[in-house]
């Protein structure tokens, strides 16, 4: 499987043409046969993008992620992936930390009056020092 990752539409499009040049040349596809064969090329590119509300995830997140994978016949089939998180997004590290109920109580309280979990409450307090 390929992980693909676009942050517009334009993007995609222009990714998705010269996919499709590519693989024409390697059908060896010239004149009438090479158009109808971008065109239908794109129109399912275009269809998939819409189907899987791409759009949508772009203007959520910034990006979104499209899974590439051959099925058993040897066909590509995409689809949209849940987004991953950017490597400078991703926390690489985990802490186990023992508390006393009344340290446990505060966290919780503040955690509750913020509407924030307790992870996001430790970062927190942490950059901040």
């Amino acid at each position: 499987m390929k992980e693909l990752t676009f942050t517009s539409y334009n993007q995609f499009q222009q990714f998705i043409e010269h996919k499709a040049m590519e693989k024409a040349i390697m059908k060896g596809l010239h004149g009438e046969e090479l158009e109808t064969f971008k065109v239908e090329f794109l129109q399912r590119a275009e269809k998939m993008w819409k189907d899987n509300e791409c759009d949508h995830w772009v203007e959520k997140h910034g990006y979104v992620v499209i899974n590439v994978w051959k099925d058993g016949v040897g066909k590509r089939k995409m689809s949209r992936g849940r987004p991953k998180k950017l490597d400078s997004e991703k926390y690489l590290h985990s802490i186990h930390v023992r508390l006393d109920e009344e340290a446990y109580r505060k966290l919780n309280q503040y955690c509750e009056d913020n509407n924030i979990d307790v992870s996001e409450t430790i970062r927190k307090l942490i950059k901040s020092l």
